[in-house]
């Protein structure tokens, strides 16, 4: 081989081999970038609710896992639990707390364990409609007690937008003052603003589970519950107890509640994204009860309840004074003076 055509060969290879390193180095370098935290690193969520399936809820729940997972590139994988298959709503939020990836619709009355006036949105006869619920979660004064709920709690709420209906009694007898629910014993959620307007209303609350409800009827360990229509129909309460009484005492709004230390592992964007999508369902969600509520009534009519409508005077003043029972004076004229309401 002559000198030239060696020197060719080197020249030749040194050009290759640097055209390669050129190469592998840029390859190393788009590799580096696109195993980024974000673009890499995937997040399982579990979000549960007692309710049913066939609950507009769940129809909500649906919607945020739709889009959620449409706008992180399914790097946020939401998986659904419906009828309480994760736990009661109490033991999830302690999971939640202690950093689980665990998500739960759940109300002020229980998170007023962590901030007393969250309990308002429950209160007896308050409220009037979902109009007025809806506006008081937007208020400044209820954002900032959700900013509260998470530096007390380690929660955050996602969005506290989710309309569940107003609440009904369903009991096996009919009944018209509080006297007539004397030693009734109602199923409640385990919150002190409701298991006071219970106790007002006339009747003994008996908190348990939602997922144990119809059985507690059924076998006589309770003999009603309150909840609104869907949740009622939802559940088949109306084949376990007849009457259905339009007692309307408050309108269940609700939120997602996630866990600090798992929500702020979540890179800025995706934190944003469940918040906005949570927003979006929760409205979703919320029409989706308006528009069904009263045909769920007709249904249980049709197969054998009775839906009552009674003079609710008697049960309003019975149950004036529970904010003032519970400390809870102040939120109350804050929630009147907020909504221009006497």
């Amino acid at each position: 081989m002559s000198k030239y055509t060696l020197g060719f060969e080197r020249k030749y290879f040194h050009i290759l081999t640097s055209g390669i390193g050129r190469i592998i180095a840029f390859a190393s370098l788009v590799s580096l970038f696109s195993l980024s935290p974000v673009a890499a690193k995937t997040y399982d969520f579990n979000l549960s609710t007692a309710l049913a399936p066939d609950d507009p809820i769940y129809a909500g729940f649906k919607e945020f896992k739709k889009n959620v997972e449409k706008r992180t590139d399914k790097k946020v994988r939401v998986r659904l639990f419906p009828s309480g298959q994760l736990g009661a709503d109490g033991e999830l939020i302690q999971q939640a707390q202690v950093g689980s990836n665990v998500g739960v619709l759940t109300d002020g009355g229980r998170l007023a364990q962590f901030v007393p006036e969250l309990a308002i949105l429950n209160a007896p006869f308050l409220l009037s409609n979902y109009e007025q619920a809806s506006k008081f979660v937007a208020t400044p004064l209820f954002k900032g007690w959700e900013s509260q709920l998470q530096d007390k709690s380690g929660l955050v709420s996602l969005s506290f937008n989710w309309y569940q209906g107003s609440r009904m009694m369903i009991t096996k007898k009919p009944f018209t003052q509080p006297a007539d629910l004397k030693g009734v014993r109602v199923r409640v959620p385990d919150a002190p603003i409701v298991i006071e307007t219970i106790n007002c209303m006339g009747a003994s609350p008996t908190p348990m589970a939602w997922s144990e409800v119809y059985s507690a009827i059924q076998t006589g360990v309770v003999d009603a519950a309150e909840a609104h229509p869907t949740a009622l129909y939802g559940s088949k309460l109306n084949e376990v107890a007849k009457y259905i009484t339009k007692t309307n005492h408050y309108h269940l709004m609700t939120s997602i509640v996630v866990g600090r230390k798992w929500f702020e592992q979540l890179p800025a964007e995706y934190q944003k994204v469940l918040h906005e999508e949570s927003v979006n369902a929760g409205t979703f969600a919320s029409q989706k009860i308006i528009e069904q509520s009263n045909n769920v009534l007709e249904k249980m009519t049709k197969s054998g309840a009775k839906v009552e409508e009674i003079d609710l005077s008697p049960f309003i003043t019975a149950c004036a004074n529970v904010p003032a029972k519970l400390g809870l004076e102040s939120a109350r004229d804050s929630l009147k003076s907020a909504l221009g309401i006497k």
